[in-house]
């Protein structure tokens, strides 16, 4: 199936070739027609270029390189990778379009305007009327504030200011218990492949994702490490991106010999017919065999041409030797060295005569 997608200059048009090439055709329709979401309550469509995927990879390198590294050199396997892993992933965005044709525009913020708050003042406290008797009771004694000159503290008649009732009033407010924030939870596929993990803890899971078996995790780090292959991450919905790394499925026998020489086991995990199912890889070791200097993992034929099971050359029989010792054909002496014979027949007790 031809891809509906434009390269412009060469990079683009090594990457286009390569997924021409691999392209399943599930993701070849991916690819075309781009894939159904819904975003702000829209149905949209999203659909990717190889624009966008030189970005995506642009941001994949720089998480490779060194820190304070201007560049980074990246195999032309792992840039393959990232790209099937590019359009493969609905997750990650391209360019989005509505059911028309015409190309999404997000709505633009509403601006809320905020109103000032409104002070508002308590109720002053009611006055009650008092008896005569009271009023009397009430009136400072003006004979006994002039013998002593003391002034008058009335403080305590006055009324509280503004900030003391603001500070009253804020003290009595009830503070509300804020909210737990809500926990990420993973994607639908990772759930689904977590399920699959935990019944197979002692074994590396090959999950089939598109094209590639994928391992996360503990599994990545260490198919990393024995097959040597460059460890990347994923976002499976949780906070942080998750290790990843894989391989191609055609090529997955190869890998999962080499692990199993390693003493790993292996569990496959892939939808056939809609339905998910696991198997135990029991790759065959008798067909493969692991270079121990390179690592590299080669048909037993293939071997063979380096572990001297080709046919050695016959050598040609001039003379046939007699079995009566005594019949023996004469050499010539002169065609040895006197000195090293001497040293010879020493070592070897005297056995040596020469006719």
């Amino acid at each position: 199936m031809k891809l509906d997608l434009t390269a412009k200059g060469k990079p683009q048009e090594l990457i286009l070739a390569y997924l021409q090439k691999n392209a399943s055709e599930v993701l070849a329709e991916k690819i075309n027609h781009g894939v159904r979401i819904t975003k702000d309550g829209k149905s949209l469509i999203n659909k990717k270029t190889l624009d966008g995927f030189m970005t995506f990879a642009n941001s994949e390198a720089k998480k490779l390189a060194e820190k304070g590294a201007n560049s980074a050199c990246v195999e032309d396997s792992v840039v393959y990778g990232w790209a099937i892993h590019y359009f493969e992933e609905d997750s990650i965005k391209g360019t989005l379009y509505n059911e028309d044709g015409t190309e999404y525009k997000p709505p633009k913020p509403d601006i809320k305007t905020t109103a000032a708050p409104v002070k508002v003042e308590p109720p002053k406290p009611k006055q009650q009327q008092g008896s005569l008797f009271d009023m009397l009771a009430a009136q400072p004694d003006k004979t006994e504030q002039a013998d002593d000159h003391e002034p008058v503290d009335d403080a305590e008649d006055e009324e509280p200011t503004e900030e003391e009732i603001a500070e009253v009033m804020e003290q009595e407010q009830i503070t509300p218990t804020p909210l737990p924030p809500a926990k990420p939870r993973p994607s639908a596929w990772y759930q689904q492949y977590l399920s699959v993990k935990e019944k197979y803890k002692d074994s590396i899971l090959f999950y089939r994702l598109g094209d590639f078996y994928e391992m996360f995790g503990n599994d990545a780090c260490t198919c990393a490490d024995v097959l040597d292959l460059t460890l990347t991450g994923r976002d499976c919905g949780l906070q942080e991106r998750v290790p990843m790394t894989g391989v191609p499925f055609h090529a997955a026998d190869a890998y999962m010999a080499k692990l199993v020489s390693h003493g790993y086991k292996v569990v496959i995990a892939e939808r056939i017919n809609g339905e998910l199912r696991e198997r135990t890889a029991e790759p065959s070791l008798e067909e493969l065999s692991v270079d121990e200097e390179t690592g590299e993992v080669l048909p037993v034929e293939e071997m063979r041409k380096f572990d001297g099971d080709i046919a050695e050359p016959k050598i040609p029989v001039t003379q046939e030797i007699p079995d009566d010792e005594d019949e023996l054909p004469d050499f010539d002496a002169k065609a040895f060295d006197p000195e090293a014979l001497c040293a010879i027949d020493e070592l070897l007790g005297k056995i040596i005569s020469l006719r």
